[in-house]
């Protein structure tokens, strides 16, 4: 890890730029080869979504899907209509793979005690490490965007660390400077994806276990949070100002029993299906979820990188107590730069368990959790090359380990990233929809006039008394027909129960079909309908 090379420094510095220039490139190829994404979330709101605020839906359409911040697929949107699949895939891979670059230069600051080579060679190893990991292979190429707020996160840590002296021992305005500037960063990103607050929260209270004065530490954090604060406004503010007009709760429809919208449930709408039931469960996470990944998501991958780390800073005081009588060892890394990033790292981790738990939200952490492994490996009270040979026989374990999972890729790759064709329909429609399946991908293909108002989904079902149910109904009162309801045939059964609550019925005799290159199989539960619907007792021949 830390071993000594014959090669000139110059060449490393050399091998290293190129690298900087190749993975990124390397990962858009890596995109290509794993095949074209037609993940869950794509089909429900990201396609969706930026194409309702740019082309002014946001009106039209009624609980259609999800209100996220539709900013960081607006992008997403038009470099995919613009572009075709494979090219656009190939951008979105590179983006992906400039996480290499972050790793790197936040691991050579932490390094920075290290002579060259060895700085620059290990800096390149654990930057590798951090971005080949079984979560992260799964998402390159994919419009989850969960490795694209990392760049924000590591981004912000990069800002702090590449300067611990200042930061934490120089001058106090330039340190808050610098520490509101990586606010800003990681606060941007949280707006854009919210479920990085939680890297917000432990690379924020990192400030506090790092160094210096308590003052110093007090105001560090103070400075970064209002960064922080200052970020989201600028990147979800506008979304947030949105949701609150519209349903007065800003991160509608979640925290509502806070917020009390009167759209909707007095709930908070959170997914608690991965959050540990027991502190024991708590406890024990990482060895069952790096072993059983069902646990915190929903397909199957392999990944001990955040395992690893937990089980080094869990023997780290240990090794300390029983080597507390060593001599003084050779340092290897920045000692403050490198409690701040296993602070940062550590709390995040605390923060996302009880909040979260589901993985993809923390592909960030699986990113750093090789450089905050080798971190505090490095501070341990033994040799120099003891702590070499440990580290890098951790690097090659959970690198050979690792197993990407996959979010749904097409057999074969097709000219646009999303190709719909539906059937005609009357001028004066309006389409509803009915169902879990993701089906929202397909409104951006229906002639635009045409108003579509979702029935039944994960956040609205018409046996809830909420101002939504009454939104609903109040549009279905007020069109004249026709109506044409679009839906899943494996969500049949769900439609047999949701129209009659709204006083419609189906005719689904006269159903026309809707094609799209993004339907998984198998076919006969997927094949996606459009077919007309009437008010009960109308005569369904004259909509």
């Amino acid at each position: 890890m830390f071993a000594i090379s014959s090669l000139p420094t110059r060449i490393f510095a050399r091998v290293a730029l190129l690298l900087c220039l190749a993975v990124p490139l390397g990962f858009g190829a890596l995109a290509l080869a794993l095949g074209q994404d037609a993940n869950w979330d794509l089909r429900n709101y990201h396609w969706y979504n930026p194409y309702a605020f740019l082309t002014g839906r946001l009106h039209t359409d009624f609980a259609a899907s999800t209100p996220y911040n539709p900013a960081l697929d607006v992008p997403l949107y038009l470099g995919a209509t613009l572009l075709s699949a494979k090219v656009f895939s190939f951008i979105l891979g590179t983006i992906h793979g400039l996480n290499y670059v972050l790793l790197y230069l936040l691991s050579r600051a932490v390094l920075a005690p290290l002579a060259e080579p060895r700085r620059t060679w290990s800096a390149a190893a654990i930057a590798i490490v951090g971005i080949v990991g079984g979560g992260h292979i799964g998402l390159v190429g994919t419009s989850f965007h969960d490795n694209v707020v990392s760049l924000a996160v590591i981004g912000a840590m990069l800002i702090v660390v590449s300067a611990p002296a200042d930061v934490f021992r120089g001058m106090s305005r330039s340190a808050y400077v610098r520490v509101g500037l990586a606010g800003l960063l990681l606060g941007v990103g949280v707006g854009l994806k919210q479920p990085t607050i939680t890297f917000a929260v432990g690379l924020c209270f990192a400030f506090l276990l790092a160094g210096g004065t308590f003052w110093r530490r007090m105001f560090l954090a103070f400075w970064f949070g209002i960064g922080i604060t200052t970020g989201i406004g600028l990147s979800c503010g506008f979304w947030m100002l949105h949701l609150w007009r519209e349903y007065q709760n800003p991160l509608f429809p979640y925290f509502n029993n806070i917020f009390k919208s009167p759209l909707g449930l007095n709930a908070a709408n959170r997914d608690m299906a991965y959050v540990p039931k027991t502190l024991l469960d708590a406890a024990i996470f990482p060895l069952r979820f790096s072993f059983e990944s069902r646990r915190v998501g929903e397909i199957e991958f392999r990944d001990l990188r955040i395992l690893g780390a937990y089980l080094v800073l869990l023997a780290t005081p240990i090794i300390f107590y029983s080597r507390r009588a060593a001599a003084a060892v050779i340092p290897a890394v920045d000692g403050v730069a490198a409690r701040y990033v296993i602070a940062a790292a550590a709390l995040s981790y605390v923060v996302w368990v009880p909040l979260f738990g589901i993985y993809r939200y923390i592909i960030p952490l699986e990113m750093l959790a090789p450089l905050a492994a080798v971190a505090a490996i490095a501070l341990w009270p033994m040799s120099l090359r003891l702590r070499a040979t440990i580290a890098g026989a951790l690097l090659v374990l959970v690198t050979v380990t690792a197993q990407p999972g996959n979010w749904i890729r097409l057999p074969a790759w097709t000219e646009k990233m999303i190709e719909v064709s539906v059937p005609p329909l009357p001028a004066d429609t309006m389409v509803l929809l009915v169902g879990l399946e993701p089906l929202s991908y397909v409104i951006p293909s229906l002639p635009p006039a045409i108003p579509v108002v979702r029935l039944q989904g994960y956040f609205t079902d018409p046996k809830d008394d909420t101002g939504v149910n009454r939104v609903i109904r109040a549009r279905i009162k007020a069109h004249q027909r026709p109506f044409y309801l679009l839906f899943a045939a494996w969500d049949r059964n769900t439609v047999d129960v949701v129209l009659p609550q709204f006083g419609l019925s189906g005719d689904f005799s006269a159903c026309g079909e809707v094609t799209s290159n993004v339907r998984p199989p198998p076919e006969d539960a997927m094949k996606i309908s459009l077919c007309p619907v009437t008010p009960a007792g109308a005569d369904p021949g004259h909509p």
